[in-house]
């Protein structure tokens, strides 16, 4: 089983946000927080570090108290370049050395259950395979994921061929797919738009407060 002092985690926020008209989505409220707090106060305990991968506004984000990591080489190129981005700081920091592993969460989903790294990790046998991700109600949730740092040179080329998307990488690396049949209605929703945030506070309501 692997253990929680092996697992850095990053929160991928580094997107343009489109859909949101290019507001800082993370930085959105939801109930009385942004949506970033609501995904740090998840996914902190559930590694041994976190950090930010963020491409734009740096120091709005410096004042969440965590490393941020931008993109390596070429910013907004999707969320593959910002977990090889973190898996390359990882590697790099002589303050994480034990750290073999990295969990992935999204910023713009502020509900996931507090076992989802634990979850992963257990579907992750120690010789056949290097790479975890949830599945929810039958629905693939690539930003939930969990990957062997031993696959930094993996994705690195895959990076180079143009492939900017975690999902593509899953069936090259014989990545396995962890089911979770959380019923809460907020679980795993995506807010990529202004009318998601008041759907969000609907599903949601006053839980996450």
């Amino acid at each position: 089983m692997i253990d929680i002092s092996e697992i850095g985690g990053v929160i991928l926020a580094g997107g343009k946000a489109s859909r949101m008209g290019f507001r800082d989505k993370a930085l959105q409220s939801l109930l009385g927080k942004t949506l970033l707090a609501h995904v740090i106060t998840r996914a902190k305990p559930q590694v041994a570090s976190l950090v930010l991968s963020v491409n734009h506004s740096v120091p709005h984000y410096k004042k969440f108290g965590l490393p941020i990591v931008t993109d390596h080489v070429q910013n907004y190129a999707g969320p593959l370049l910002g977990i090889f981005s973190a898996m390359r700081w990882f590697l790099e920091s002589e303050q994480h050395r034990d750290i073999k592993y990295l969990a992935c969460f999204a910023a713009d989903v502020p509900e996931f259950p507090g076992h989802v790294v634990q979850a992963l990790a257990r579907a992750m046998p120690m010789q056949s395979s290097t790479a975890t991700y949830i599945c929810h109600l039958g629905q693939i949730q690539p930003l939930f994921s969990l990957w062997n740092l031993s696959l930094f040179d993996t994705v690195e080329a895959a990076l180079t061929k143009g492939n900017y998307g975690p999902k593509l990488l899953f069936d090259p690396i014989a990545a396995i797919a962890v089911e979770i049949d959380e019923d809460s209605p907020g679980a795993f929703f995506n807010i990529n738009r202004l009318e998601d945030l008041q759907a969000a506070r609907q599903r949601i309501g006053k839980k996450l407060i």
